[in-house]
């Protein structure tokens, strides 16, 4: 089967988007389907052409001109469908890639199938231009994929009789595994951030406003926890989240990173206790499954598909999305919480992820909802 990929977020650019975009074309790859990926891309040469093992990565700048970068995309596709045709399309998002996906998928006389990731249906569906995108992306789709079961819950009632699927991010288990050197740098990162005396909690991405630190550590400040508190915080920041970073009076102790690579990652993830994502709203995100691979016990907010990933009192902490009353508190249960306890949710949420959200079941349905609209 040869697909067609349609994608604003392929790595070099940063982000959860973009890694998990990158690991489902190299899934899909060893599966051994031949994937061409569009990617409407920041920065680079206008079109560029690139060989990869298991189809061609053709990228395509988008800033210069936006309405110009899918035609010249589809000059591409074109000559390439014209010499071994395409099966089917994939929009990677419900914005642009999947407007465009569906835009080629109609011109190619192919079906589309569209993964809605998280932020184009919380986000962009009510904003203007973009939510014309994504409506016209989902009622022209042969089929749906969404990162939450609520999301594809919310679809499905917006769209009867269309066929849509919960499709949750994977990861692979093995490749979170520590080696000696991230043994050593985790025990370098807790003693900064005050480990033993301290429970330890990692914030990782991009800390944008959905994500809610703020709204989190003044919960946390409220509840008299923040002296009880350090932080591993790994990401890109807000101007918001920085600035209460940098006050001492109102955030714990904390060791500041940038973005790492994935490499770097799991020292990170172990040398925490908790990974807190308070998200008011919420995708799948790959924080989550890969800290908790590392060991990180979540504490997060019922938001999006977390709740699917993180039982309260089982393999996690959950409180409801938006009540600081309820961030407090769970917060406050993470901090004292005894280390036998924290032992027990640590190995379960391990479980969970090998069990439920490995990089197999994620390919598999894939390739079903893929399957289905071919056929």
């Amino acid at each position: 089967m040869r697909i067609l990929w349609v994608t604003e977020h392929y790595p070099p650019v940063r982000g959860g988007m973009a890694v998990s975009c990158a690991r489902l074309v190299r899934g899909l790859r060893r599966r051994g389907l031949k994937l061409d990926v569009v990617a409407l891309a920041k920065g680079g040469e206008d079109v560029a052409v690139r060989a990869a093992e298991g189809g061609a990565e053709i990228f395509v700048r988008r800033e210069r001109s936006a309405e110009a970068a899918p035609n010249a995309a589809w000059s591409v596709v074109r000559a390439r469908h014209a010499a071994e045709g395409y099966d089917a399309v994939v929009g990677f998002g419900a914005s642009w890639a999947g407007f465009v996906g569906v835009t080629f998928g109609a011109w190619l006389e192919r079906p589309c199938v569209v993964l809605v990731r998280g932020n184009d249906l919380d986000r962009d569906w009510f904003l203007a231009r973009r939510g014309g995108w994504v409506r016209e992306a989902l009622s022209r789709a042969g089929a749906i994929g969404a990162v939450t079961g609520e999301k594809a819950e919310r679809i499905a009632r917006m769209y009867p009789g269309k066929r849509v699927v919960w499709t949750p991010n994977g990861v692979d288990a093995r490749r979170w595994e520590l080696l000696p050197a991230d043994e050593r740098r985790r025990d370098e990162i807790r003693a900064v951030a005050g480990g033993g005396a301290r429970r330890v909690f990692g914030l990782f991405g991009e800390l944008k406003h959905k994500k809610r630190i703020p709204f989190w550590l003044e919960a946390a400040r409220d509840a008299g926890l923040l002296g009880r508190m350090g932080l591993v915080v790994a990401g890109q920041l807000d101007e918001e989240t920085a600035g209460i970073l940098d006050d001492a009076a109102i955030a714990p102790r904390s060791v500041r990173l940038p973005f790492l690579p994935q490499d770097e990652l799991a020292a990170m993830y172990a040398a925490c206790d908790f990974v807190a994502i308070p998200s008011a709203f919420e995708g799948m995100p790959n924080v989550l499954l890969e800290a908790a691979a590392c060991g990180a016990v979540p504490l997060v907010s019922d938001a999006g598909a977390m709740g699917a990933v993180v039982e309260d009192g089982v393999t996690g902490v959950v409180f409801r999305a938006e009540d600081r009353e309820a961030a407090g508190a769970a917060t406050r249960r993470a901090v004292e919480m005894g280390q036998e306890e924290l032992g027990e949710m640590s190995a379960a949420v391990r479980a969970r992820i090998r069990e439920r959200f490995s990089l197999e079941r994620e390919m598999d349905t894939l390739l079903e909802l893929i399957g289905q609209a071919v056929l």
